[in-house]
């Protein structure tokens, strides 16, 4: 007998399910790369010590608002935007968890936005790749889960990048504007994220053809005068810093580089194959911009660190993370525009497996400084009769975090001498000399809270 009609059969049910599932896979891709980024944010988020340059950003955000942005604009105008976010936050809270939440939320808001553009260039899919790469990159993930401005500046690059994006399309005179504002807010979140501003310069010059200039120029110039005034004011605070920034190096940059790429070759394959694509895809010369734009992304951070370089101290091993968001866009673009499916699933599992790596890695690795294990060793080995010296001067307000109650001298008297020293440890004992002046004190004993971090103990001998 033939079975009834309407009795569904084992291939109709297996297709419905499929078709069932792709559509709730549909519906969930802008919220895939945000959740990623959330769930490896927060992970641990308390377990690590605040290093020397969390804890001096924790420092800087005490005090009442008005003060906090006072002493910013004045002392260090390149973080005055993240002070300004981390002084209510500090307030409330300064337990690690909580003073590096805003850098977790701004890595979300990072893959938003990244979603977001990537749709726009190149469609949903593009866009939600773009957004899981983002969000899996281990150097995006090391920001998220560290005090400081640069997880903020990367979310701002991204959502400027999206709403100039939006203007190009749009044109109209509410989108320059709404554009306009969120570029005047770039530098003021890390003098690194103008460089995105350089990029949508590129991609207007490109675009210029295709858009309205007497509503692009006037919003655009804006964002580059008052840009020009903040970096300046930058760059004469920066150039005396005294925060262990040394001279440009090669190998340093080589390390940002490999920070951006996720240290994944396979991403930066796809990158510019992306990149490519959005060249190819351009008709008649429209459209252009979008790869302009992507490449300024990806580029122009490398470019600013290497002329900032030149005359100031800089950090490109974390500066240039940045470039992270401009990786990201290419390779999703890339990625989606694989035309063989069966190296497209190829190529995504290689980038998910580098980067599972990678973040397994960066997990397992030892603690350069655990500051919460320097101030136990402190309690422990400290008399009222001794003293404590930290060294360098700057790392003091990493250990006072952790030893409150406890004031750290800068020379060694009583009748022992507790000696914290960061930095490399084959200098260590050479370093304690200049505050110990032996023969007066002895070195004792000698412990480490990390591969960076010692407890030196000198008594009188």
């Amino acid at each position: 007998m033939s079975a009834p009609a309407h009795t569904p059969s084992p291939a109709g049910e297996r297709i419905a399910v499929e078709a069932r599932a792709l559509a709730v896979l549909d519906r969930a891709l802008p919220f895939l790369g945000p959740g990623l980024a959330l769930l490896l944010g927060l992970v641990a988020l308390g377990h690590r010590s605040l290093d020397i340059d969390e804890a001096a950003a924790v420092g800087a955000a005490e005090g009442s608002f008005a003060d906090v942005l006072e002493r910013a604009l004045s002392d260090d105008p390149a973080r005055a935007g993240y002070l300004a976010l981390l002084q209510p936050v500090s307030a409330w809270n300064d337990a690690e968890i909580w003073v590096r939440l805003p850098s977790v939320v701004a890595a979300v808001v990072a893959a938003i936005a990244a979603y977001r553009l990537g749709r726009r260039l190149a469609g949903r899919h593009a866009g939600a790749a773009a957004s899981l790469i983002l969000a899996s990159s281990v150097g995006v993930v090391s920001l998220s889960r560290s005090v400081g401005p640069l997880s903020l500046a990367l979310a701002a690059m991204l959502v400027s990048s999206a709403l100039f994006a939006r203007a190009v399309d749009r044109g109209n005179t509410l989108w320059w504007v709404v554009y306009a504002l969120s570029a005047v807010a770039l530098p003021l979140t890390h003098p690194i994220a103008a460089s995105a501003l350089a990029a949508q310069v590129a991609a207007l010059v490109v675009a210029r053809r295709e858009v309205d200039l007497r509503l692009a120029v006037p919003a655009i110039g804006v964002a580059v005068l008052e840009s020009a005034f903040f970096l300046t004011a930058a760059v004469l605070d920066r150039a005396d810093a005294g925060d262990g920034a040394g001279p440009l190096e090669l190998t340093d940059v080589a390390f940002g580089a490999g920070r951006a790429l996720g240290w994944s070759p396979v991403v930066a394959a796809l990158a510019v194959w992306g990149m490519i694509t959005l060249h190819r895809q351009s008709t008649a010369g429209e459209g252009r911009w979008k790869a302009a734009l992507v490449a300024g992304l990806a580029a122009f951070p490398l470019l600013a660190v290497l002329v900032a370089g030149i005359a100031l101290p800089v950090f490109p091993r974390t500066a240039l993370t940045v470039a992270a968001g401009g990786v990201a866009l290419g390779a999703g673009v890339g990625l989606v525009a694989i035309p063989d499916r069966g190296l497209r699933l190829a190529s995504l599992a290689a980038v998910a497996a580098v980067a599972v790596a990678a973040l397994a890695t960066a997990a397992t690795e030892d603690a350069d400084q655990d500051w919460r294990a320097a101030a136990r060793l402190v309690r422990e080995q400290t008399t009222a009769r001794d003293t404590v010296v930290v060294l360098p001067q700057r790392a003091r307000p990493a250990f006072e975090y952790y030893a409150s109650g406890i004031r750290p001298s800068t020379v060694g008297r009583g009748e022992a001498v507790t000696v914290v020293i960061a930095g490399d440890p084959s200098l260590a004992v050479a370093t304690a000399r200049h505050v110990v002046a032996p023969p007066r004190f002895a070195l004792l004993s000698e412990e480490s809270a990390g591969t960076r971090l010692g407890v030196q103990r000198w008594v009188r001998p």
